[in-house]
């Protein structure tokens, strides 16, 4: 009998350890699985906070137009995208146009254009045809303050600054648009329709600038490297800083886009000082000298005291090899 009893009691306790076996497997089990699947849980979180994380980088990742750092062609190219999405007409259709070729910038005077307004400067006139447009428009100032007035024929549609015109392209990313235009866009080309060549040639049956200015210049002393473009012909003058000037044999007009010519000899070189009418050469008159540097062919471009502004050489390569580079025999 007390044999029995013990077997009984071996085999309850075998039993009994069994079960506990089998709960504390399954336990581990459950614990192992339950790890796991937090695991793979805090591993999908994971993913997706990197993918938020990501996207939003994304966003904040566009390019952004400096006001501050705009060459001439980002600049026509900025004012022409502005003017298309805020006003449309002539100017969307030169923008889509100057995305399948090229955007071309025109200097025209008002005189030309009909325009009537009280800058002084030259009317621009953008197409993405190559022909004459309506889409036009007129700069004061410098920097990302300078004022922009826009046009469609003669019509002011408003002035706003450079500044703002930049706040609203990189709060509607266009940015990228800008800077692709920017590439393609050439300036002081002649649209066919424009009639400034034959007028001026009309107004001034003789040559009156010398043939020792005449010709398309650049230069890249403008602190930042850009390239800018001077134009002579036997009676006027365009550059990319705004001014332009037809030049007339004698010290009369009416028009405030007509200047006269006079010779100087300042610090030993000889200039022509080119002067708006009704004025006297000096203080807001441009002077320019055909000079020699490196036995280069340069003009030499100086304010009425002789300090150099800018030289400017016949090719671009020559004004980037030589970017504000100066020399002995100016002054500075």
């Amino acid at each position: 009998m007390k044999h029995k009893l013990t077997v009984l009691v071996a085999i309850s306790t075998a039993l009994t350890l069994a079960g506990c076996s089998q709960t504390t497997q399954s336990n581990t089990q459950s614990s192992q699985s339950s790890q796991s699947k937090t695991s793979k849980v805090a591993k999908n979180s994971s993913d997706n906070s990197n993918t938020s994380k990501s996207s939003s980088k994304n966003k904040d990742t566009y390019t952004k137009l400096s006001a501050s750092k705009m060459d001439y062609k980002t600049t026509a190219s900025a004012i022409a995208v502005y003017a298309a999405q805020k006003y449309g007409d002539t100017w969307e259709i030169a923008v889509n146009a100057a995305k399948q070729g090229n955007l071309g910038v025109a200097f025209r005077s008002k005189d030309a254009t009909g325009i009537t307004s009280d800058n002084d400067g030259y009317v621009y006139e953008v197409s993405g045809t190559g022909k004459s447009s309506n889409a036009r428009y007129m700069l004061a100032g410098d920097g990302a303050d300078k004022q922009v007035t826009i046009f469609v024929k003669q019509r002011n549609l408003g002035t706003t600054s450079l500044k703002d015109i930049v706040v609203y392209l990189n709060q509607k990313n266009d940015a990228d648009l800008v800077k692709q235009l920017a590439e393609k866009t050439q300036l002081n080309v002649k649209l066919a329709g424009n009639e400034d060549t034959q007028k001026t040639t009309n107004n001034s049956s003789a040559s009156v600038i010398p043939s020792s200015l005449q010709g398309t210049w650049y230069t890249a002393d403008t602190g930042n490297g850009n390239i800018d473009t001077l134009t002579v012909t036997d009676n006027k003058i365009n550059d990319e800083a705004g001014f332009s000037m037809n030049v007339k044999a004698k010290t009369s007009g009416s028009s405030t886009s007509d200047g006269y010519m006079k010779q100087t000899t300042i610090n030993g070189i000889s200039f022509y000082s080119f002067t708006n009418m009704g004025q006297t050469p000096g203080q807001g008159s441009t002077y320019l000298a055909p000079h020699t540097e490196d036995g280069q062919s340069v003009i030499v471009s100086a304010n009425s005291n002789g300090r150099t502004n800018a030289v400017y050489w016949k090719s671009e390569a020559l004004a980037k090899k030589n970017s504000n580079k100066q020399f002995s025999d100016l002054k500075y």
